[in-house]
């Protein structure tokens, strides 16, 4: 059920006290106190909403002239709310994301630009961007049948978001909403006529671990698929791809979203992703062995040099998770990151061609680039 008004009230307030931070940076200088006490209460009702709701990041998004928070509408249009928007237009900012933990020092940096007529840059808890779309074959027939990302639709996509949410508040797996979301990937994957459907179109970087968790099942699914493997047995892969980076969930947005290298504390916690999804999955009966397995092994390397997690002997990982490891590439490339821009196929294929034998199976890349440029004749 969308939020009522009275549930986006706070919400409504954030953006009041934005704009009027924003307002007041335009008369006075950045070390003004009236400033500095704007920014200050900026960031307390932030951390106010995101502790309220359990959640570590808020996403505004603007689309023609209405205004969504995490994808819903507000309705309510006040002044502040249209020089909201104006303002980030202005500037060529579709989407802002606020992440837990937003500094003072991040919030001047976005409100000086915003009153300085400059382009805001993203930081670690701030992320400025365009709203990104990519073409599906034809979109206009996906929207009257209802459809969104991959074939889903609007009802699944929404399960599948709950599903994640629900890992992300507290680390419990819902198996059957999984199932569920990839039974229907795979109908309508079993539908088209061609190697495999077109990826996801949401690219918001707060989104992004369930997005590219979609498109790594789509893609396995129809590896599956281009090596004969029945319907359940292609089911079963897409359930484990899908739940292949679980544990990114509990990974901070600004360890995920960080440009440049991870060292140290940081690195730690992005590389115990695997381990941690793998004990996640393994505390939930319902959870498929497959599914963990997958979770666990999908960076290990197919030659068995040391990779992450660390093992005391190096061994193969199973065929779906060498499977899972290229989808896993593949679309992290092709992906707009808040960043990085997307490479296109043929940069990800020749990545991926260079680490076959060592990161890669061999076999598997070499079928897995024949799907690929089976689908791109088709699209030609």
């Amino acid at each position: 059920m969308p939020p009522s008004m009275s549930e986006r009230a706070p919400i409504q307030q954030l953006i009041v006290e934005i704009s009027a931070t924003i307002n007041a940076r335009t008369l006075y200088g950045a070390s003004h106190p009236t400033v500095a006490g704007a920014i200050e209460r900026v960031a307390r009702t932030l951390e106010g909403i995101l502790g309220t709701e359990r959640r570590d990041s808020l996403t505004f998004l603007i689309v023609g002239n209405d205004l969504l928070a995490d994808q819903q509408p507000l309705r309510q249009d006040t002044l502040f709310q249209r020089q909201f928007i104006q303002s980030l237009k202005r500037r060529g900012v579709e989407r802002l994301t606020l992440a837990s933990g937003l500094t003072p020092a991040e919030l001047a940096a976005f409100v000086d630009s915003m009153a300085e007529g400059t382009s805001p840059v993203s930081s670690d808890h701030l992320v400025v961007g365009r709203v990104e779309v990519a073409f599906m074959d034809d979109e206009d027939a996906a929207a009257r049948r209802g459809e969104g990302a991959a074939g889903l639709s609007v009802e699944q996509i929404e399960k599948a978001k709950e599903a994640f949410t629900r890992f992300r508040r507290d680390r419990t797996v819902a198996i059957g909403l999984i199932e569920e979301v990839v039974g229907g990937l795979a109908e309508s994957l079993a539908r088209s006529t061609r190697s495999m459907l077109p990826l996801a179109r949401l690219k918001d970087h707060d989104e992004y671990t369930f997005i590219h968790s979609v498109n790594v099942s789509t893609l396995v699914m129809a590896s599956a698929r281009w090596h004969g493997f029945s319907s359940d047995q292609i089911r079963s892969m897409g359930v484990a791809a899908m739940l292949h980076d679980i544990g990114k969930l509990a990974v901070p947005l600004e360890i995920l979203n960080k440009p440049g290298k991870l060292e140290g504390e940081e690195w730690t916690r992005m590389a115990g992703h695997a381990e941690l999804g793998a004990w996640s999955l393994a505390a939930s009966p319902a959870t498929p062995p497959l599914a963990i397995a997958v979770a666990y092994e999908h960076h290990l390397r197919y030659d068995g040099e040391p990779n992450y997690p660390s093992l005391l002997d190096g061994r193969r990982p199973s065929l779906v998770s060498r499977m899972t490891s290229i989808a896993d590439t593949y679309d992290a490339i092709c992906t707009i990151r808040p960043y990085q821009a997307a490479k296109s196929k043929a940069a990800a294929l020749e990545i991926i061609r260079k680490r076959a034998g060592s990161f890669y199976d061999p076999f598997l890349v070499a079928n897995f680039e024949l799907m690929v440029r089976a689908e791109s004749r088709a699209e030609g």
